[in-house]
């Protein structure tokens, strides 16, 4: 890699940085390229994007930035996964890929700004995502809609009931 195209990653890089609220780091080693084609179309499942980067490119590309913390967790073969819409999602395909394949280990994110541990991104893998919270407010704001319908209904409702019971009376 000759050194413009070094620093045309470091830029990319950084570009990816800057535009994604977390970025998570693992180590991949041992994984096929199959395991790793299969890790990439489930972030990019979730709006993320999974990267290898040098360890030396990467530390260039986080300096000055609020994911500068990564820098400690950079060491061996490493794997970085930018989330760029929802967090939660990148973290839970991370997580399901990661429960199937021992090879992967996550290290540690930062979020928006904040370093998070492994032990935290598992949490926050364990969160409903975006579209789940979305779909649960959804239900929760339909549900007063439905019953205050029910209640309008009910007496129309009723009085068909009554009307139907009557014509049944005088035709027998």
């Amino acid at each position: 890699m000759n050194r413009e195209e070094k620093a045309a990653s470091v830029e990319m890089l950084n570009g990816k940085f800057k535009e994604a609220p977390i970025a998570i780091l693992a180590h991949y080693r041992g994984l096929s390229v199959e395991q790793m084609s299969t890790l990439r179309r489930e972030v990019r499942a979730a709006d993320g994007e999974v990267l290898v980067a040098k360890n030396r490119l990467a530390r260039l590309a986080v300096k000055d930035t609020s994911f500068e913390p990564l820098t400690e967790l950079l060491g061996g073969p490493a794997a970085l996964a930018f989330g760029y819409s929802d967090p939660v999602g990148v973290a839970k395909a991370l997580q399901d890929f990661a429960k199937d394949n021992e090879a992967l280990e996550i290290k540690g994110a930062v979020m928006e700004g904040e370093a998070i541990d492994a032990a935290r991104v598992k949490q926050l893998a364990s969160m409903p995502t975006r579209d789940q919270l979305r779909a649960k407010l959804l239900a929760l704001m339909s549900t007063p809609a439905q019953q205050l319908v029910r209640v309008l209904a009910a007496p129309a409702q009723q009085f068909v009931q009554v009307l139907s019971a009557r014509i049944r009376q005088e035709n027998p």
